[in-house]
């Protein structure tokens, strides 16, 4: 199988084009399984959620928030209306199977213990709520992007490498 990629300039000029092949069965890599799909990472190492979190049933519901995140920002979101927008508790508390004074206190515990965070978003006049996994235990991306490390500064400056942070910090600067 071939993918082609073509960038292609404002005014319609090919500027590169490359091509990537992949093969649907290697065999040593196997099958590749869900080529399009969604995803997101858990990892074993390092920092174990069951390191963290004591009470299996919150690792379960960490997982099953973890297939609501949205594409790649590792915010919590459900589907409405052929639209994502951020889950705030009543959302989470229909995703988790808790009524909301429960979700209420999952969500306290977990923000407490730096697996959760919670940011509050100004825009046109309206204050939204939303709701990020920490992308040490959960990721929906390959990449971190500078929101995320914001978010979770704390816990990962400790894990990343300096020049990471100096370039999050240019990054922040320029932006403010």
């Amino acid at each position: 199988m071939y993918k082609r990629v073509t960038t292609i300039d404002e005014d319609g000029v090919i500027l590169n084009i490359k091509d990537f092949k992949y093969t649907i069965f290697d065999n040593e890599k196997g099958y590749l399984f869900k080529n399009r799909s969604y995803y997101f990472k858990g990892f074993k190492v390092d920092n174990r959620l069951s390191d963290k979190v004591s009470d299996f049933a919150d690792i379960g519901r960490l997982h099953v928030l973890a297939e609501n995140t949205y594409a790649d920002t590792n915010m919590i979101a459900y589907y409405k209306n052929k639209k994502y927008y951020p889950a705030g508790i009543k959302e989470i508390s229909e995703m988790i199977r808790l009524c909301e004074r429960n979700t209420k206190d999952f969500v306290k515990r977990m923000i407490d213990l730096g697996i959760m965070a919670k940011a509050i978003v100004n825009s046109n006049e309206q204050i939204d709520i939303q709701y990020y996994l920490n992308p040490l235990y959960f990721l929906s991306s390959k990449y971190l992007n500078p929101g995320l490390y914001m978010l979770f500064r704390k816990q990962l400056d400790e894990h990343l490498p300096q020049w990471v942070i100096n370039k999050f910090n240019e990054c922040i600067n320029t932006i403010k």
